[in-house]
């Protein structure tokens, strides 16, 4: 009887001591918000250029004798430099003798104080291309706060898409190239909304 009530103790200890305590689940991990494209400098600077001309994973062309700059992406080539004008270029679309790139240019002129943009612009395509502008499609956006024009296709060997934009006394011409080759649309594409969205004025 003894040997019986001992074993029924230690039974009872045993069956205590292995009772799971509750379990406690670490906390959950946090992911990251993702930086955005265009990451501004994270290092302090003295440069007195827009932020969207300082950043970290792109390129960055400055021109200081017109007061522009903008960022381009990686894959893209600047042309031959010291040049008043850029010559940005994608990768070849094609295994041709003379194969196509997406390409991106910008041309400076003066301003007519007695023209509105629109009209400047429609003298400058009926010189640059046998089609009439008005079969053009013509959208009206902002280049650094500043009102432009975005027109397209305009046929020229090949077709570009041109943005007019007025700052100060100049007109500035952004001019992309070619809108029609499916080949290159992705890298055009790419090519547009980065440097549309980096462009800024510095002077």
């Amino acid at each position: 009887m003894k040997h019986l009530v001992v074993f029924s103790v230690l039974l009872c200890i045993l069956l205590s001591g292995c009772a799971s305590a509750p379990t406690t689940l670490p906390p959950a991990t946090v992911t990251p918000i993702g930086m955005p494209r265009l990451d501004p400098s994270p290092t302090p600077s003295d440069s007195t250029l827009p932020l969207t001309c300082q950043v970290t994973d792109l390129n960055v062309y400055i021109n200081e004798v017109d007061g522009y700059c903008f960022a381009y992406p990686g894959q893209f080539t600047l042309g031959d430099q010291p040049s008043d004008q850029p010559n940005v270029r994608g990768p070849a679309v094609d295994d041709s003798v003379e194969p196509i790139h997406a390409t991106f240019g910008v041309e400076v002129t003066s301003a007519e104080s007695n023209k509105t943009l629109r009209e400047q612009a429609q003298v400058y395509l009926k010189e640059f291309s046998a089609t009439d502008s008005a079969t053009f499609t013509w959208s009206q956006i902002q280049v650094d706060g500043e009102e432009a024009w975005k027109v397209e296709p305009v046929p020229a060997m090949l077709a570009y898409r041109i943005v007019f934009v007025r700052h100060n006394d100049s007109i500035f011409r952004l001019m992309y190239w070619p809108t029609d080759i499916p080949a290159a649309q992705s890298d055009l594409d790419d090519l547009t909304q980065t440097t549309l969205g980096s462009f800024a004025f510095t002077k």
